[in-house]
């Protein structure tokens, strides 16, 4: 299921995930159709806020997955302003020298666009996940935005599989240690690993996944157009003041960046 779902007891863990998903959205596109540095550093403040103000998400939970995100970006900021087409930058002021390379401020100007970018879109996402349960929203969607069923109680049983399977691998390394078998050495004794644990993954998967499909067959799953729910999905106000409060706090946004000049211009970047 959701690896990133914390769940806690805060206003965004009560929301309708779609409300959510409602607000989300069009902020998203629009930092995406974004060319200047300042709005999507905005837009991060204003999703940062949101997400320990409003989502009660813990410090700790936040940086374990916002580490290697980070990590990531540096990484492309350090190498974007070297790789950057020429025609893009030529005869723009020189910020310095690295032995052949020529490093020009705009090149360094549009590697901080891009990544700042590129985060945003990233914390608007993870405020998302963070605060809302997979099983949550698939059964939303189903409800509500009537998706299809079965695909997604499908997908539903499907996304199960994956901490099911993380416990068997847990198991089979267990067992692996107590026959003295070493983990220890280079690519081959790690070929040689994969394959121990790739057929009794395997094997286990299989007997799951056909456990499943009798039972969903026992229950009739798919023989009606409509069925019944236990917990059911609405739009409550809250969810309505929600999408709206985050909707106009973005437009004020916006516009304070549109008023003071640093709004830029709205396209796909072709500088990527």
């Amino acid at each position: 299921m959701n690896t990133y779902y914390q769940p806690t007891n805060s206003l965004l863990h009560r929301l309708n995930p779609l409300s959510k998903l409602t607000a989300f959205v069009p902020p998203l596109i629009f930092v995406a159709l974004t060319n200047d540095a300042w709005v999507p550093l905005a837009f991060i403040l204003l999703t940062l806020c949101v997400t320990f103000m409003l989502g009660r998400v813990s410090l700790k939970r936040f940086m374990s997955v916002n580490g290697p995100i980070l990590l990531m970006l540096i990484g492309f900021l350090i190498f974007y302003p070297i790789a950057i087409r020429p025609e893009l930058v030529v005869g723009t002021p020189v910020l310095f020298h690295l032995g052949p390379l020529t490093v020009y401020r705009n090149a360094v100007f549009y590697g901080f666009s891009v990544v700042l970018r590129a985060y945003a879109l990233c914390l608007i996402s993870l405020c998302f996940s963070f605060t809302t349960d997979a099983s949550d929203f698939i059964r939303a969607l189903v409800q509500q935005w009537r998706f299809p069923y079965k695909l997604g109680y499908g997908a539903l049983a499907a996304f199960r599989f994956v901490p099911l399977l993380q416990s068997e691998l847990r198991l089979i390394q267990a067992a692996h240690k107590v026959r003295g078998i070493s983990d220890q050495g280079g690519v081959r004794t790690f070929y040689q690993r994969l394959r121990r644990y790739a057929v009794p993954l395997l094997a286990t998967a299989i007997r799951r996944a056909e456990r499943t499909a009798l039972a969903m067959d026992g229950r009739a799953f798919g023989a009606f157009a409509r069925r019944t729910y236990f917990k059911r999905f609405r739009f409550q106000t809250r969810d309505y003041l929600f999408v709206l409060g985050f909707w106009l706090l973005c437009t004020l946004l916006i516009v304070l960046c549109w008023r003071a000049g640093l709004l830029g211009t709205l396209s796909w970047d072709k500088t990527v």
